[in-house]
């Protein structure tokens, strides 16, 4: 397995102009036209891909402060991308509001972690075909399971919504609640515990990561979907413009599935459909 690396890696240290300097190929010249290199080609040429993730979205992406490491499905997916490139992984760490940004700035060559697929990404970005369908749903207290069973439930003057900015969260929330109290909370892995203890009622989320914190505190209950809650694909991100790049990202996400990886490290990280209870 290639070694992984964060932010903090030397690699700064011998290319003093960034990561993004490091990729800048020059244009080489035929007797026809110009030829721009493809990111891939320059991804084994520098012997290292660089992952853009939020680290903060299980069970897709969680950096671990005790390891000091990232880990979740798109963890393992992206070692799995770096081994059949032959090169190193290098995480980026990014959030759900700089995500598009970043990838412009040239921070990293893939954004990876539970990434929505939707037409306004598609505008400025790559998307892959999606490799996991789900669904926004409200993660509620246990307690309150039968008070919650649409969205007129908890469009409410009296309701708490905790929500993280900057994602397909934040967009759903902006535009289906009217009434509601809608509390930013900056770090997205708090907001769960803050939904069990009271502080706030509702997250609204993707309904895996809703069935993930039920199953880690019984406190927690993930409510049904309905049709007002809007359905999703997971997909990666990429550069638009480099089809020689798409392309071996295309194929190796079928070979991806095809051998039956995907579906392993679906299983090992709790989100085959029997594991999510009919995600949908």
């Amino acid at each position: 397995m290639k070694r992984a690396h964060s932010e903090a890696y030397e690699m700064k240290k011998d290319h003093p102009e960034g990561s993004g300097a490091f990729f800048r190929s020059p244009i080489l010249m035929t007797s026809h036209r110009l030829h721009y290199p493809s990111r891939l080609d320059q991804i084994i040429e520098a012997g290292m891909i660089r992952v853009g993730t939020s680290g903060d979205y299980k069970p897709f992406t969680y950096y671990n402060p005790d390891t000091k490491r990232y880990e979740g499905y798109d963890i393992d997916v992206a070692y799995h991308l770096g081994e059949q490139l032959g090169v190193e992984v290098y995480f980026v760490q990014t959030t759900w509001g700089t995500m598009m940004s970043d990838l412009h700035a040239d921070r990293f060559d893939i954004a990876m972690g539970g990434v929505s697929r939707n037409l306004e990404r598609q505008k400025m970005a790559h998307l892959t075909q999606p490799y996991f369908r789900d669904s926004k749903a409200p993660l509620i207290r246990n307690e309150d399971k039968h008070r919650y069973l649409a969205l007129q439930d908890i469009d409410h003057p009296d309701v708490r919504i905790g929500l993280n900015p900057g994602g397909t969260n934040e967009r759903f929330v902006r535009q289906n609640i009217r009434q509601a109290e809608v509390v930013v909370i900056e770090n997205n892995l708090s907001i769960p515990h803050m939904v069990a203890n009271g502080e706030v009622d509702v997250m609204i989320t993707d309904h895996i990561e809703a069935v993930y914190y039920s199953q880690l505190d019984q406190r927690l209950y993930p409510a049904g979907g309905s049709d007002s809650f809007s359905k999703s694909e997971k997909v990666y991100m990429i550069h638009r413009g480099d089809l020689d790049y798409q392309n071996w990202i295309s194929l190796w996400l079928e070979e991806l599935q095809i051998q039956g990886e995907m579906e392993r490290l679906k299983k090992k990280w709790g989100l085959t459909e029997k594991q999510t209870q009919g995600t949908v």
